[in-house]
């Protein structure tokens, strides 16, 4: 009996004291100041069984373990402190756990030896402990006062030591990722905001204070109502309700923003929610993009399509204006070629019944003249002389209707020299049963050739409108000079336009329009001061003229038409 609880009291000690080793020869050695520690082969007591347990426990149990008395001296410490300190068993028994401390951390065990003297329960303190090589680690000393194990009458501190490298890695990479995260949002190229489920903002980004104008503090004061603006603002309060409630997952919306300094911008929000492992909502994300300058752009656009579809309605309608106008010209300029076959008609009857009533009269009677003559000579008859000349009378007057005539449907090319001389001798015909007269101002003068033979055109029209329907006693032709240019004056004292609407609105009134248009001038039909009618056409200065034969020379008759129109008259 007194062995057993000598070989048990020698077995605690030898436990306190340290097991063996293993050297660097690869021999295992006992430690100095330390008894071998008891290896029971064929334990026999239920005592040295757990004892056994106990050692093995200590020795290979996953985390550091060592036991140091008062002033940190190491009594006892197991295979994985060693492994962790790299040291041998044999350098580290009997000796102060401080030099296993990194010199910078030495004050901290100290400390951490005074707290747990003075403390009955566990003292936890992080430091870095040093390795033989000399690289230093994180750990964690969990120490606690132990009062079965004793020395000297003072208790020894069982010390857990726990291996912060991969902790403090790992938590090093957390901080960098938080960093990085912090950076993003602070930094990113969009407005970044974060508020309460009530609509309170939390957190906003710089973009986001940079597009509002506001500082950080002040937005995290207002809420979503105060920034946005009021009409718009019931729209998104519904759809944020929504998002808050769990009936959408997000919304993206366009609205306006009022910015700190008053002015408007356009933003489109995107907003999602953030919810805890229940379910509850913690916050929403808002990502916020000035389409300011986008929204320019379309209202310009608009405006530009709204002008476009506008200006398209304009011209449509002119178009159709021009369409209608152009079927009434089409259906008046068929008239005007009627009109054409039919004057062409008259005039051909007109011309047959002058040379049948003029000069065929004039030659029937030369010839029963001549015939009375031959046969008086004929029976030796006395021969009047009063005949001979009476013969020569009519065969004068048959000379001269055929002059007329052939001077009527002659085109006299009249140029700016010989206007006067040409309408003179229009005045001076025989063939008008109206007496006519010329009036030239000294102011009058023309250089225009192709503008006088117009002039002269619209003139002779005038004149044989007048001499066959005005019943006028007297035409006058003037040539004068007015503030706006030349003006070719043919006035009349008969019964004026209310009897002769074919004056006005007939062929002739069209052919002289056309002409005074073909000259550069303009046509005006009226009534005279004296009554009866006057034809007027207004030539500007310098005003030049364009061919008849031009099928775009304006606005009047056709070049074919025109060139039948001259062949006719």
């Amino acid at each position: 009996m007194n062995r057993t609880k000598a070989t048990i009291d020698a077995s605690k000690r030898a436990f306190r004291n340290g097991a063996e080793e293993t050297g660097t020869n690869g021999r295992k050695v006992l430690p100095a100041k330390a008894m071998r520690r008891p290896v029971f082969r064929q334990p026999k007591t239920e005592l040295e069984q757990a004892i056994q347990r106990y050692v093995d426990l200590f020795d290979f149990a996953p985390i550091g373990y060592v036991t140091f008395d008062r002033v940190g001296r190491i009594e006892e410490i197991n295979f994985a402190a060693i492994r962790l300190l790299r040291r041998s068993r044999r350098q580290l028994i009997g000796t102060t756990f401080a030099i296993c401390v990194a010199k910078e951390d030495t004050q901290l065990f100290l400390d951490h030896l005074r707290a747990c003297r003075s403390s009955d329960g566990p003292i936890m303190t992080e430091l870095r402990l040093k390795r033989r090589d000399g690289e230093n680690i994180p750990v964690q000393l969990s120490s606690t006062a132990t009062s079965a194990l004793m020395k000297d009458g003072a208790h020894l501190y069982q010390t857990a030591i726990f291996d912060l490298t991969e902790r403090k890695r790992a938590e090093q990479a957390l901080r960098d990722s938080q960093q990085r995260l912090q950076a993003t949002y602070e930094r990113a190229p969009i407005g970044i905001s974060e508020a309460s489920p009530e609509g309170k903002y939390v957190g906003v980004n710089e973009e986001f204070c940079r597009i509002l104008g506001y500082t950080k503090d002040e937005i995290l004061r207002c809420r979503i109502k105060d920034l946005t603006h009021k009409e718009d603002y019931p729209r998104e309060i519904t759809l944020y309700r929504q998002l808050v409630a769990g009936e959408i997952p997000f919304y993206r919306i366009e609205k306006r923003y009022v910015r700190k300094n008053g002015t408007i911008i356009w933003a489109e929000i995107l907003r999602s929610i953030v919810r805890d492992s229940d379910g509850a909502p913690l916050y929403t994300i808002g990502a916020l993009r000035d389409i300011t300058e986008e929204e320019k752009a379309e209202a310009a656009l608009q405006k530009a399509k709204e002008l476009l579809e506008h200006r398209v309605r304009e011209r449509t309608h002119q178009l159709l204006v021009a369409n209608r106008e152009l079927k009434g010209e089409i259906e008046r300029r068929k008239g005007l070629e009627g009109e054409i076959l039919a004057i062409s008609d008259r005039e051909q009857q007109r011309l047959g019944q002058e040379l049948h009533d003029g000069l065929c009269q004039h030659l029937t009677a030369v010839a029963f003249m001549a015939r009375s003559v031959a046969l008086r000579l004929k029976n030796h008859r006395v021969i009047d002389a009063a005949d001979i000349e009476k013969i020569a009378d009519l065969v004068n007057e048959a000379a001269t209707d055929t002059r007329n005539i052939s001077q009527a449907l002659h085109r006299a090319d009249v140029d700016s020299a010989g206007l006067v001389d040409a309408l003179q001798d229009l005045v001076d015909r025989e063939i008008w049963r109206v007496p006519c007269r010329l009036e030239v101002k000294p102011s009058f003068h023309i250089e225009d050739d192709p503008a006088a033979a117009q002039l002269y055109r619209i003139a002779r029209e005038a004149v044989i409108n007048a001499n066959k329907h005005a019943q006028a006693r007297e035409i006058v032709v003037k040539l004068e000079r007015s503030p706006q240019g030349m003006v070719l004056r043919v006035t009349d004292d008969g019964v004026g336009f209310s009897d002769e609407p074919k004056l006005k609105h007939g062929l002739g009134a069209h052919i002289m329009n056309y002409r005074a248009q073909l000259a550069g001038g303009r046509l005006e039909i009226g009534s005279s001061r004296q009554g009866g009618t006057c034809v007027s056409c207004y030539l500007p200065h310098k005003k030049g003229v364009q061919s008849p034969n031009d099928e775009n020379a304006g606005p009047g008759l056709p070049a074919k038409i025109a060139k039948t129109l001259t062949a006719l008259i």
